[in-house]
């Protein structure tokens, strides 16, 4: 039962300024072309091609940069801030890329209505740690998405995560520990390349860690 007038807990804020002429023109430009409309994400996965969701992007560099070396697969960056989407579509359009489209919207959202087994992989990288104990209940990596991970996963699956921030690691170690089908793998980066966000952490002394899971069959 949802109560009257109860706001949903999100993982995100939005703090952004109204996008300048030159943004509006590329999204006008690019937007109907590389976006996956809502009607469509329940396909998403079902054609010959693997899909990776990429939940997060930020400024889009892993996404944009791990799509250009990966063209066998198609990948899909999901992001709730317009200014990161308008740097992937800039991004996507100068790089000539074609295996890359866009979901703006809360990957809750879209993760409830793709149909199951039929992502190749998950991976979010950096998500915001939101470190107070009062603002933990927002963090993505928690029960409720790593349900609906687990369950549009094929078998054999990937679910990725990287952090800088140990507290973040630990706490996403022990709720995955509780889901029997989702096997750790050693750490690596894999091709994720290191960003910009990754160098400012390091040179702050964080330590990154990079958390994979793979789903069992």
């Amino acid at each position: 039962m949802i109560l009257a007038g109860r706001r949903e807990v999100r993982s995100f804020t939005r703090r952004e300024r109204p996008l300048g002429l030159g943004a509006l023109a590329t999204r006008e430009r690019l937007w109907e072309t590389l976006a996956v409309p809502e009607r469509e994400w329940e396909y998403l996965g079902e054609g010959p091609r693997q899909v990776v969701l990429d939940i997060g992007f930020g400024d889009g560099e892993s996404l944009l940069t791990m799509a250009a070396n990966d063209l066998d697969r198609d990948y899909v960056g999901v992001e709730v801030y317009r200014t990161g989407v308008i740097k992937v579509l800039r991004g996507i359009e100068e790089r000539g890329l074609n295996n890359v489209r866009l979901v703006e919207a809360d990957a809750h959202d879209l993760l409830g209505k793709i149909r199951d087994e039929r992502i190749a992989a998950v991976q979010v990288f950096f998500p915001d740690p939101w470190p107070k104990t009062r603002h933990h209940k927002r963090r993505l990596v928690q029960g409720r998405f790593l349900k609906e991970v687990v369950r549009i996963l094929r078998p054999g699956g990937l679910f990725h995560m990287a952090t800088d921030w140990a507290q973040y690691a630990q706490a996403a170690l022990e709720v995955v520990g509780a889901i029997p089908s989702l096997i750790r793998e050693d750490e690596g980066r894999g091709l994720r390349p290191c960003t910009r966000f990754e160098r400012r952490g390091l040179r702050l002394g964080h330590e990154v860690r990079d958390l994979r899971f793979r789903k069992t069959t």
